[in-house]
Parts: structure tokens; sequence; C-alpha cells
């Protein structure tokens, strides 16, 4: 991607986040940027053009903030909950605007199956990473395993997204990962 069309993918990401899907505009985009009036609709033609390449750029976001929060050693049920919890904390705080454009977009592929299929290919590698971890931990079953944390956690982040002053205390999540795995 050139450095303008990252520009102009990140601020419709940070739109999408902080104002909704209403303000993905091509016009809003080059403001947002700083980009010269114009700027997005030459990397971006259309509207459906813009919304692929945010859900491209989140993909290529997410990749690059997992390698950096997850490397780490997630030896037992403490390590990972350790980590499911500072993802939690991660997705509604620091990443808060991706979190939201995400589950913006989330909403938007209802209607829309080329959003669908992309944010799908994110969670499919997500998923498969859990379920690698759960196996390594001694799930019985990593596929239900990984499907019921992975619904959990849709929930505590959706939570702490619409409600952030409710916070699961990590005993809890704890006691939800171990459930899961054995």
């Amino acid at each position: 991607m050139s450095h303008t069309r990252t520009r102009a993918a990140d601020a419709a990401l940070t739109l999408l986040g902080t104002q909704g899907l209403h303000s993905l505009t091509h016009g809003r985009v080059d403001a947002a940027a700083g980009l010269p009036k114009g700027s997005a609709s030459n990397h971006f033609r259309t509207r459906a053009a813009l919304v692929r390449g945010v859900v491209d750029r989140l993909e290529e976001k997410d990749r690059e903030i997992w390698a950096t929060l997850y490397d780490v050693s997630l030896a037992d049920d403490e390590h990972f909950t350790d980590a499911l919890v500072g993802y939690v904390t991660a997705a509604t705080t620091t990443y808060r605007d991706l979190t939201t454009a995400r589950y913006t977009l989330a909403l938007e592929s209802v209607h829309n199956p080329e959003i669908r299929e992309s944010l799908a290919r994110g969670a499919e590698a997500l998923h498969r990473w859990t379920v690698r971890i759960a196996l390594d931990l001694g799930a019985a079953d990593p596929e239900a395993a990984t499907r019921t944390l992975t619904s959990y956690v849709d929930g505590l982040i959706m939570r702490g997204l619409t409600r952030p002053c409710v916070v699961e205390p990590r005993a809890q999540v704890l006691r939800v990962v171990r459930a899961c795995l054995r």
C-alpha cells in the first residue's frame, strides 16, 4: 500500500471508530488524513472501494498488533488468561477506535458479503491460533473451547466498549478459561 493510500485507510479506520459508517466519505477521509482534496478518491474510486481498502487495512493492522501483543509464552492457563485479559484491555483502550471500526464493519457485513469474507479471514486466523493454544493446554475439545472463549471475549469487549466502567475480574476470566480447557 502506498504511503498516501495507507494514510487514507488509517484515517478512514479512525473515522469509522469515532464517528461511525456515515462518516466514511472521500472528503472526510482526505480532511482527517491531512491529504489534498481528491486523494482518497484517487486511491479508492468508489465508496465500496474505500470500504474494501479499510477492511484490508484493518486486517494488516490486526496482524501487526497481534505480532506485538502476543510474542509471549502461553505455557499454562494462567498465562493464557493474562493474554486474554490483556487483549480485552487493549481492544477497549489503546485500540478502542480500531475495535469500534471492526464492530461497525461487522454490522455492515450483514449486508455486504465482500466485507463478511474479509472479516472472516481475520477471525479464522485468530480461531486457528486459539485452537492451537487450547490444544497445547490440554483441552479435551479445543474447537469447542475456542468457540466458547471467543464468544466470551467478544462479550467482554462489547461490554468494555459500551460500559467501560464494568470490568470482568481476572479471577472470573480464569474460571471460564479453566472450565473451557477441562
